[in-house]
């Protein structure tokens, strides 16, 4: 497989499974935000900050991983492309519910 072309599918990949989590998430963190935050401002910058933080930080660790694999088959770089995708979007994730959990109250 060309270079080019498993570099652009590595590329599309991880922004159309970001953006899969981002549709989502899109409404009910759009309403938390507009409860927690203390004006309408600041929960368009935090909604904004998000989607950049689950669009930016896996394709980070896929370009990463990418450029230190060392397989010669097309299927195992694009199945450790996809690890490195989920675990990303999985750390991206931990570290926004992370934050936003000081926020939750919860009953007693």
């Amino acid at each position: 497989m060309n270079a080019y072309v498993l570099l652009l599918a590595e590329l599309s990949g991880s922004v159309v499974i970001s953006l899969g989590a981002l549709y989502v998430l899109s409404r009910p963190l759009v309403n938390m935000l507009s409860r927690i935050c203390p004006d309408e401002q600041a929960a368009v910058f935090w909604w904004n900050y998000t989607k950049v933080l689950l669009i930016i930080a896996p394709l980070l660790l896929v370009l990463t991983v990418q450029m230190c694999s060392s397989f010669d088959n097309p299927i195992d770089k694009l199945r450790l492309i996809l690890m490195a995708e989920l675990a990303g979007l999985l750390l991206s994730l931990c570290l926004i519910g992370r934050r936003l959990g000081h926020f939750v109250v919860l009953p007693k």
